[in-house]
């Protein structure tokens, strides 16, 4: 299977590898044959098409995406045009931050959630379009920024490139949803991350 390699998100030394199945448009998130996230040392490169073979392997919903590759048969071409393939071939959300996700996060504190695992989303990755700049915060978070908000979002940046002051609006941008964690309120949630942007 073609595989155009969308992501890398940090996950301790590890990395979080998403892509996109070429032939079906299917997301995929590239665990290794034992079911855990790629190490440090991974070759995938975002923009790249490797030819893999793997078996699906879902994890908690929304995170279904999941894929464990039983063989890596090469890296095949570096993707030109990256932004207008995702944009022809994938369901890019464009506009506020309502609109990611199917409207069914939760906001606290500017960071948006998960918490109800009977009102789930069909993925737990996503490209969006944003109506309005994200200026990098210089720690860990791109700020959704209005002066009418009470609150401004925030997105926390979990990408492998190095922030840059200001992702313009307009520009196409994934993001994804953390694992679901244990640690806020008594409550279950996965939250939203910034995995990166493309020009």
């Amino acid at each position: 299977m073609e595989v155009l390699i969308t992501s890398k998100t940090k996950w301790g030394t590890s990395y979080c590898v998403g892509g996109l199945e070429i032939a079906t448009g299917n997301y995929v998130r590239l665990m290794t044959t034992m079911g855990t996230f790629q190490p440090s040392i991974t070759p995938y490169q975002i923009g790249q098409v490797w030819n893999l073979e793997y078996v699906y392997h879902p994890d908690i919903a929304p995170h279904v995406e999941d894929v464990r590759i039983t063989r890596n048969n090469g890296f095949i071409r570096n993707f030109s045009n990256f932004s207008k393939y995702i944009n022809l071939n994938c369901i890019v959300w464009s506009g506020n931050f309502n609109v990611l996700f199917g409207g069914k996060l939760q906001w606290k504190n500017g960071s948006g959630y998960l918490n109800d695992p009977t009102n789930l989303p069909n993925n737990s990755v996503g490209f969006w379009i944003s109506n309005q700049d994200l200026r990098w915060d210089g720690a860990n978070y791109y700020i959704y920024d209005r002066p009418l908000l009470t609150t401004n979002k925030r997105l926390k940046y979990k990408g492998d490139i190095t922030p840059i002051p200001l992702i313009p609006a307009g520009t196409l941008i994934r993001v994804s949803l953390g694992k679901w964690w244990d640690g806020q309120d008594n409550e279950n949630r996965c939250y939203l991350q910034l995995s990166g942007w493309y020009f």
